[in-house]
C-alpha cells in the first residue's frame, strides 16, 4: 500500500485510504447503531412516501395496495441482506462503489458509485421543491424562501459534524414515526366503512368510472412504486467509516431499516384506505374520493377527521419534518460517496477534502447546496407545482438506483467466491441475490412501461425523460471510466482499498456466515 496511508483509531480499528493524511479523515466512531439505523429511515423518508408516494400506487392496485408494499418490502429485504453481507466485509465511505469493486472489479465499481451519485443527489432538489411548496401553503411566503433556507441549514448541520446531524435524524425520524404511527393506529380502529382482509389479496376494486383496479397486474404494477419508496435503506452503509463496530451494526442497520419501515408502511397503507373508506378509493377527478382529494394530500383530511382542525397542522408540521430530516440524510449519503470517490482520483481530489475541525468533506456539502437549488428552480420553472414537478426527479432517481442495486446484488457471489470461498452460503451469496437480480429487472422494467400521464406534462413522459438522462449519466460515465483507465488507471485501482480494516479480522478469517 505505498500509495495510502493507515490511521489507527480507538477500536482497533484502521481506516485505510488512498492519498489522505490521518489528519484529513472521516471522524472513526462518532456514530452508534441508532444512529446509523436512522440514516436509512429518514432518507427512506416514510413519512413523504405517505403522504406523497402512495397515492400512485393505490391507481394501480386500489384498495390492494398494502399487499403491494409488503411485497415490495419483501424484494427489498432480498437486497438488503446481500448489501449487509458485503458490509460485514468491506464497511466503508463508499457504500456500492466499494462493494462492486470489490467484486465485480474495478471499471464496474466505477460505474456503480457514478450511478449512485444523482440517486443521492437528486433527494435534495425534491425536498427543496417539497418543502417550499408545503412552507408556502402554511405561511404565504414564496416556496424557494422555505426550501432555500432548508438547503443552507441542513447543509450547515452536515458540515458541524457526523455527530449532530445523526442526533439530529434521530430525534427528527422518531416524531415522524411517531405522529404516522398514531394517525394510522387511529384510523384503522374507527375505519370509514370497515376492516377488510382483501387488502391484503389479489381482489379487484371497482371505483366508479376510473373502472376496475387491483388484480394481480395492479398489484405487480402498484409494487413498483412500493418498491421505490424503499430506497434509501442502503446509505447506512455509507457511514461505515464513522460508526462504531462497522461490521456488526451495519449489517444489522441495513436490514432492521427495511424490516421496520416495511411493516410501518404496510400499516399506514392500509390505515389510509380504511380511514377515507375502501368503497371511496375513486378516481382523481372525485373530489370525494381518496385519489381525488382537494387537499395537498389525502392524509390532511385523515388527520383533519381524526384531530379536528388541529390535525391539519400537525401533519403539516410533521411533514416538515420528514422533509427536514430526508433533506439531511440526502447530505450525508452524498457527500460520503463523493468524499469517497474524490479520495480515491476518480473523480476530482478537491472532493476529497475533508474540513481540519469536523471532519466532514465540506466541498461536496457546499457544491451539493447550490446544485439543489439550481435544480429545484429550473424543474419548478419548467413543470409548475408539485406533483408534477416531482416526476422527472423521481425517475431519474429510480433508474440509477435500481441500477446500483443490480451491480451490487450482482457482486455478492462473485465477491465471497473469489475472497471468501470457505464463507460461501448457497442462501445467502447465491440464491437470495439471484432472485434479487430477477426482481430488479422486472421492477427496472416496469419503471419503464408502467406509467400514467400525468395532468399538463410537457414533453415526453416523465419515465420516458428520465430513462434518456439517467442513460445519458451513463454513458458520460463510461467516457470518463475510459479516461481513467488511459490516465489514471491508480486511481481506479484506489478504490479496492477505501475500507476500514480490523487488525485481528485482517490475520483470521471472519466467522463462517454471521447472521445479517
Amino acid at each position: 500500500m505505498s500509495s495510502s496511508e493507515s490511521a489507527s483509531t480507538g477500536t482497533g480499528t484502521t481506516t485505510t485510504t488512498a492519498g489522505s493524511s490521518a489528519a484529513a479523515t472521516l471522524r472513526p466512531n462518532a456514530v452508534g447503531l441508532g444512529g446509523v439505523l436512522f440514516q436509512s429511515i429518514t432518507l427512506i423518508g416514510p413519512g413523504v412516501a405517505i403522504v406523497f408516494g402512495f397515492g400512485t400506487g393505490i391507481i394501480y392496485a386500489g384498495g390492494s395496495f398494502p399487499l403491494a408494499v409488503a411485497l415490495a418490502g419483501v424484494c427489498c429485504l432480498l437486497v438488503a441482506i446481500g448489501v449487509g453481507q458485503l458490509a460485514l466485509h468491506l464497511p466503508s465511505s463508499g457504500g456500492f462503489y466499494t462493494f462492486i469493486t470489490h467484486g465485480l472489479g474495478r471499471s464496474l465499481g466505477f460505474i456503480g458509485g457514478w450511478l449512485t451519485i444523482p440517486a443521492y443527489l437528486l433527494f435534495l432538489p425534491l425536498n427543496m421543491i417539497a418543502f417550499g411548496y408545503l412552507g408556502q401553503g402554511l405561511s404565504g411566503a414564496p416556496w424557494w424562501a422555505w426550501g432555500g433556507a432548508l438547503t443552507v441549514i441542513m447543509a450547515l448541520l452536515t458540515f458541524f459534524g457526523v455527530r449532530l446531524s445523526v442526533r439530529t435524524l434521530v430525534v427528527l425520524g422518531c416524531i415522524e414515526i411517531a405522529v404516522f404511527l398514531l394517525l394510522s393506529l387511529f384510523l384503522v380502529a374507527k375505519p370509514a366503512d370497515g376492516n377488510t382482509l382483501a387488502a391484503f389479496t389479489l381482489a379487484t376494486w371497482s371505483n366508479g368510472s376510473g373502472g376496475p383496479r387491483g388484480g394481480l397486474q395492479g398489484v405487480l404494477l402498484a409494487t413498483v412504486i412500493g418498491f421505490l419508496t424503499f430506497t434509501g435503506f442502503e446509505s447506512a452503509a455509507l457511514l461505515g467509516e464513522e460508526s462504531r463496530n462497522p461490521r456488526r451494526i451495519i449489517p444489522r442497520a441495513i436490514v432492521l431499516s427495511v424490516v421496520l419501515t416495511g411493516v410501518f408502511l404496510v400499516l399506514a397503507a392500509y390505515a389510509g384506505l380504511a380511514g377515507y373508506g375502501f368503497s371511496h378509493i375513486g378516481t382523481t377527478s372525485d373530489p370525494h374520493s381518496y385519489l381525488g382529494d382537494n387537499a395537498p394530500s389525502p392524509w390532511f383530511t385523515l388527520a383533519q377527521r381524526a384531530w379536528g382542525h388541529a390535525g391539519l397542522y400537525i401533519i403539516g408540521l410533521v411533514l416538515l419534518n420528514s422533509l427536514a430530516a430526508n433533506f439531511a440524510a440526502g447530505y450525508t449519503a452524498l457527500s460520503r460517496l463523493v468524499y469517497s470517490m474524490g479520495r480515491a482520483g476518480t473523480l476530482p481530489a478537491v472532493f476529497g477534502k475533508v474540513s481540519q475541525r469536523y471532519r466532514t468533506p465540506w466541498v461536496v456539502i457546499l457544491v451539493a447546496a447550490v446544485l439543489s437549488i439550481v435544480i429545484a428552480v429550473v424543474e419548478f420553472n419548467i413543470y409548475g407545482a408539485p406533483p408534477t414537478s416531482f416526476l422527472l426527479i423521481i425517475a431519474i432517481t429510480g433508474y440509477c438506483v435500481l441500477l446500483a442495486y443490480l451491480g451490487v446484488s450482482l457482486a455478492v457471489p462473485f465477491y465471497f467466491l473469489r475472497a471468501h470461498r470457505d464463507q460461501f452460503n448457497p442462501l445467502l451469496h447465491a440464491v437470495i441475490p439471484a432472485i434479487s437480480v430477477i426482481l430488479l429487472v422486472i421492477v427496472l422494467g416496469g419503471q419503464f412501461f408502467a406509467t400514467l400521464r400525468p395532468d399538463k406534462y410537457p414533453g415526453p413522459l416523465p419515465q420516458t425523460l428520465g430513462a434518456i438522462i439517467a442513460g445519458a449519466w451513463l454513458l458520460l460515465g463510461i467516457l470518463w471510466l475510459l479516461v481513467l483507465r488511459v490516465a489514471r488507471p491508480s486511481a481506479l485501482a484506489a478504490g479496492e482499498r477505501i475500507y476500514v480494516e480490523s487488525a485481528a479480522q485482517a490475520s483470521s478469517p471472519a466467522p463462517a456466515n454471521p447472521a445479517p
